[in-house]
């Protein structure tokens, strides 16, 4: 009896054990699982890419539209070429066919007939040079036409003679100084706020409005009228008194061209992107001195155990996908053959996390050097080498595109970032031509004073390549010129993009010394502003922002109106489309062909479900 106790109790014993070792086991299986990155699924893209030879670029879908601007220009006068330069990618990405006719080479009495368009925009700042052909277009305006004056207007002769017509009661011979601008907050999205300008300069004419004149934006100090509107008999009359024509302003121009007509149209992307640079990756080297300092651990467990899980809370928080960008190695060779990097862990374990969350994974490099040849002279700005010829950036980039398969066997990378937003024109044609798994570049939209950038607007380039700039960076988007940027952008394309590395905390320049936290913090104050700013914009990945940019980039759009509703036809459809539509006279009622979402004041997000959209106007 006593032997049968004593075997029973073993026994129990012994199952004891064995739950314990169950319960190890499962948790060393997990944990191997995670470790060996074979916990996840292939990224369901909700949005994927047309097929490259089914896509137009804009300057393409653009043949055969209707003219329906006016763009009327001075070369010979100063700032002009600027302002005209981005004007013409304004007018191409909101689809407006318009006829360009310079004033220094074109006599005035053969100026095209006001009549012929719906719009006119004045790119001069002294309005002298169009004579009394300006006294004509101000009375073509107040019969119904509508005109821009896009520069800061110069206080001469004639336009004193109408500057009643532009809701002017008086002006000063001085310049006011533009260190910010204040969009109203039914005008912009995003507006409402003050946005800092880098470089102010005296650049807005010191006006007194009238009464009945409409202003949309102001400086955010003495409140000097930077946009405003004024109605002239039946037509309309916008004027931009900023005297500022970067890149960066871009979206506060769309804007005041929209208020021109009673309605106003235009496609645009509707995503927001966040990449991470430098990820997966080798643990970089760099400075751990303040990861030390604040968190008493190696830039390895910094990664795994605080700079993820926090990046993972404020996915989850804000509802993003993260795109990271691989790089195999951080060697220099770019001379011997590429070889196999043979430490897969730190590659298997974060990109299946990213992979998991459902975000994507796409190309930054072999190794860290971009993708250029021996013509290019980094002129001591960089200490990165120049690859001997095409065979060698071929190679390196199909190394690259074989070891992540390895690694991430369920995933196909389609985006490529190169390193430092640095892209030669001969490592582009390679890219296009000789890896056909790249089909979208993200890189740089603003230029940085050097020629080294590849510097991008949003598109389709005509090898099939889509065009996908990042616009802001890093932790401390906040009232910068990046805000500005930011803000510009979700009124120009609708759209965001925004990227940061891993080691940003190794280099006190993208900032280390103020440590994560704030880092974080600034990063997180973003995407507060972001959500408030523009609630309705999709959270995507690099390809499924690509597929969006293909859509846009080749739809064309026509605006009709009649009394009772207005029609848009659309050019280039394909399964889905996106535009900004502003009701400038009327409200908007029921809508067949789409979904229609107000986003502030008269403007409104329109998703398109077919080619012909027909919005009936309420109480008409």
């Amino acid at each position: 009896m006593k032997h049968k106790l004593h075997s029973w109790l073993d026994a129990f014993r012994w199952r004891k054990l064995l739950l314990i070792w169950a319960v190890f086991l499962a948790m060393a299986a997990i944990l191997f699982a995670e470790r060996s990155g074979i916990r996840y699924a292939s990224t369901q893209f909700k949005i994927d890419y047309l097929p490259r030879t089914e896509v137009k670029p804009a300057s393409i879908a653009m043949f055969g539209q209707p003219v329906t601007c006016l763009l009327l220009y001075d070369s010979g006068q100063e700032g002009t070429d600027q302002v005209k330069e981005q004007f013409d990618q304004i007018l191409l990405d909101m689809k407006v066919g318009t006829q360009a006719v310079d004033v220094r080479t074109t006599a005035l009495t053969s100026l095209p007939e006001f009549s012929q368009y719906q719009t006119v925009v004045v790119l001069m700042s002294n309005l002298d040079a169009l004579g009394k052909r300006l006294i004509d277009l101000m009375n073509w305006v107040q019969n119904g036409g509508s005109v821009l004056f896009a520069m800061t207007p110069d206080k001469t002769t004639y336009f004193d003679a109408i500057s009643q017509k532009l809701g002017v009661q008086s002006s000063a011979w001085e310049y006011k100084m533009v260190e910010s601008i204040v969009p109203s907050e039914d005008f912009m999205l995003g507006g409402g706020q003050r946005y800092e300008f880098s470089d102010p300069f005296e650049s807005a004419l010191s006006v007194s409005l009238r009464e009945d004149a409409t202003v949309y934006a102001r400086t955010g100090d003495k409140g000097v009228p930077l946009v405003w509107e004024h109605s002239s008999g039946s037509g309309r009359v916008v004027v931009d008194n900023i005297g500022i024509y970067d890149k960066v302003l871009r979206g506060v121009y769309a804007a005041s061209y929209s208020l021109l007509c009673d309605a106003t149209a235009y496609p645009v992307i509707n995503g927001a992107v966040f990449y991470l640079d430098d990820f997966p990756s080798p643990v970089p080297g760099g400075d751990g001195t303040y990861i030390r300092r604040d968190y008493s651990m190696s830039i390895a467990d910094f990664y795994s155990k605080v700079w993820w899980p926090d990046l993972m809370k404020l996915a989850q928080k804000y509802s993003i996908r993260f795109t990271g960008v691989m790089i195999e190695n951080y060697e220099d060779d770019t001379v011997d053959a590429p070889t196999r990097q043979p430490d897969t862990q730190q590659f298997r374990y974060f990109g299946s996390l990213l992979l998991r969350q459902g975000g994507e994974v796409g190309y930054h490099g072999y190794n860290h050097q971009p993708l250029v040849l021996p013509d290019t002279d980094y002129k001591d700005l960089y200490s990165y080498r120049q690859w001997p010829g095409e065979d060698a950036i071929v190679a390196a980039m199909e190394e690259l595109i074989a070891f992540q398969k390895i690694v991430l066997p369920h995933t196909d990378g389609s985006v490529y970032v190169p390193p430092s937003n640095i892209l030669s024109a001969a490592g582009r044609q390679v890219l296009g031509s000789k890896v056909p798994q790249i089909r979208t570049i993200a890189s740089t939209y603003f230029e940085d004073g050097t020629d080294l950038p590849y510097v991008q607007e949003f598109g389709v380039a005509s090898d099939g390549m889509v065009e996908q700039p990042r616009i802001v960076s890093g932790g401390m988007v906040g009232d910068t010129y990046m805000r500005l940027a930011a803000m510009s952008e979700l009124n120009m394309h609708y759209v965001s993009t925004h990227f940061m590395h891993p080691d940003d905390l190794l280099d006190v320049d993208r900032g280390a010394e103020e440590g994560w936290e704030v880092y974080k913090g600034g990063f997180e104050d973003y995407l507060k502003w972001l959500s408030a700013a523009a609630p309705d914009l999709r959270k995507q990945t690099g390809t499924e922002c690509a597929g969006a940019i293909q859509r846009y980039s080749q739809l064309t759009v026509t605006t009709e109106s009649t009394p009772t509703e207005w029609t848009l036809t659309l050019g280039n459809f394909v399964d889905e489309g996106w535009l900004f539509f502003r009701a400038n006279e009327g409200t908007p009622g029921r809508v067949t062909g789409g979904e229609l979402t107000h986003l502030t004041g008269n403007l409104y997000l329109l998703k398109a479900n077919a080619d012909t959209i027909h919005i009936e106007k309420k109480g008409a």
